[in-house]
């Protein structure tokens, strides 16, 4: 059986185990002391491009309101990832019971036009991680594939400098996504430091406000996108916490500069939101990290902006 077959298969099987697992995973979440926090991980909203790049990773406006109206009819509370990264560092973190995070990578021009509407409508907050090489270009992300798109779509393009402000004025936060959307563990040391630290003072000059926080482009552990080394470069750059791709919820004691999110895709309807938020996805990182070390990937992690970018925000 080949990879796609065998991709199928589980995620018909995985379906089905995470929804036996879902009452088991309220009781747990009701009774305990020590609450793990969601942080939703979003990409596009809006339509898929092309037959393959993005399609995964791309949710429809009419989801991803449903998904937001779902947290709120569940009586979670959205809270800034920030909060989240200062809040596991400090005990029990009870005050986070029933918190979510929400955060966007890539920073594609349908996320203004499509998500931030719903997210003001709700009163609720998101960080969106913004590739700062790219912020203001009307250029296709580099690590996305044409393949089938004979023209790139106006939504797919990176945010212009007047979207990210936007963004910040309306109680948005923005972190980094490095300068080039390569990952920093296939980059010598120099290199990853000026992805850091160039990254984080592009977005800070051009937005006014200061950044915080990081995302790990493709931000697989098992595959090398991040490791101890990497976060301490962001430490020393003073960044406050990172996200990764690793799939699960996050506990008190997690390492702020590794911290787990739950993809959201769109086929998650009401009752799969609720299972994503109560845990009882968590297992499918597991599986997910076992399947990493046993098949390559196939992403296209090397592919960047030509130069690495030394140009000033307008």
């Amino acid at each position: 059986m080949t990879r796609a077959p065998l991709e199928r298969a589980f995620f018909l099987v995985e379906a089905l185990v995470t929804a036996l697992l879902y009452p088991w995973y309220r009781l747990w979440q009701r009774l305990s002391k020590r609450p793990t926090i969601p942080v939703l991980m979003y990409h596009q909203i809006g339509s898929p491009l092309g037959r393959r790049a993005g399609s995964d990773d791309c949710v429809s406006p009419e989801r991803f309101a449903l998904h937001m109206r779902v947290i709120a009819q569940a009586g979670y509370q959205v809270v800034p990832l920030r909060s989240v990264v200062s809040g596991l560092g400090q005990g029990p973190a009870t005050e986070l019971r029933k918190c979510v995070a929400i955060t966007f990578d890539d920073g594609y021009r349908d996320q203004v036009v499509h998500a931030l509407p719903v997210l003001r409508r709700h009163g609720m907050s998101a960080t969106f991680f913004l590739v700062a090489g790219c912020v203001g270009t009307d250029a296709l992300l580099p690590h996305l594939s044409r393949d089938g798109v004979a023209a790139v779509p106006a939504g797919w393009l990176p945010l212009t400098w007047d979207d990210a402000r936007a963004l910040v004025a309306q109680g948005m936060d923005v972190g980094s996504h490095a300068v080039s959307h390569r990952s920093l563990g296939r980059l010598g040391l120099d290199e990853a430091r000026r992805e850091i630290e160039q990254s984080r003072t592009i977005l800070e000059k051009g937005l006014g406000t200061r950044v915080r926080l990081f995302a790990y482009p493709f931000g697989s552990g098992t595959y090398g996108d991040f490791d101890s080394t990497v976060a301490e470069l962001l430490r020393a750059a003073g960044y406050e916490g990172a996200c990764t791709t690793v799939w699960g919820t996050n506990a008190p004691g997690v390492d702020r500069f590794a911290l787990r999110r739950i993809p959201m895709a769109e086929g998650d309807g009401a009752f799969r939101v609720r299972c994503k938020l109560a845990g009882a996805y968590d297992w499918v990182g597991v599986v997910k990290d076992a399947w990493q070390r046993l098949v390559p990937r196939e992403d296209r992690v090397d592919a960047g902006v030509p130069a690495l970018v030394t140009t000033d925000a307008p």
